[in-house]
């Protein structure tokens, strides 16, 4: 029985997605954000002199955010998104009873955000938001009971972007403290290696 997954006409497949690159102006401030809204750890960093030896384009932290699911930070002036384009953006699946949670811990890092929602006919809900550098996301549960119940259509994209810098003054030190933890984790993995 051919897999729904795979084209059974194609001689080669894709085995999974290795990571994905989302442009940000700053590295660190940036994983600040994925570490501590987010839950990511921080897997690498870039060494500072790897632009300078030309060994790469612009420097990066890379956070895993979840199995088989690794963003790499990486630093440029350009290619955020508009705050009014719909795409690119990026869904992350997350279990229908944490959905309501989920909307609760944006609130206490005060990340702007609509739902959760659903879209017409689906039965699945959405919360959609932004990080700071203004890249477009959501927490996408496909199934979710009593989606019916819950607001549907188009959404005012301002709602998501971020008015203040982020973190807030009252949650920078937690911020830190949750990034310092993380890459200090990183680091000593990699020393032991």
């Amino acid at each position: 029985m051919a897999s729904p997954d795979f084209n059974p006409d194609a001689p080669l497949h894709i085995q999974a997605l290795n990571h994905t690159t989302i442009p940000v102006t700053d590295r660190y401030q940036a994983a600040r954000f994925y570490v501590a809204v987010l839950g990511g750890e921080v897997h690498h960093e870039s060494a500072p002199d790897r632009v300078k030896k030309g060994l790469a384009r612009s420097l990066q932290v890379g956070v895993r955010l979840c199995a088989g699911l690794e963003v790499d930070l990486f630093e440029q002036s350009h290619g955020q998104p508009a705050w009014d384009q719909s795409h690119p953006h990026h869904a992350l699946d997350v279990p229908a009873e944490d959905l309501e949670k989920w909307a609760a811990h944006l609130k206490k890092w005060q990340v702007p955000f609509v739902g959760p929602m659903t879209r017409a006919g689906t039965g699945s809900a959405e919360i959609y938001f932004n990080d700071p550098d203004g890249n477009h996301l959501e927490f996408h549960c496909s199934s979710y009971p009593g989606h019916e119940r819950l607001p549907s259509g188009p959404y005012d994209k301002r709602l998501t972007t971020h008015q203040r810098p982020w973190p807030p003054p009252e949650l920078e030190a937690e911020a830190d403290r949750l990034l310092e933890l993380s890459l200090e984790r990183m680091r000593r993995l990699k020393r032991s290696a």
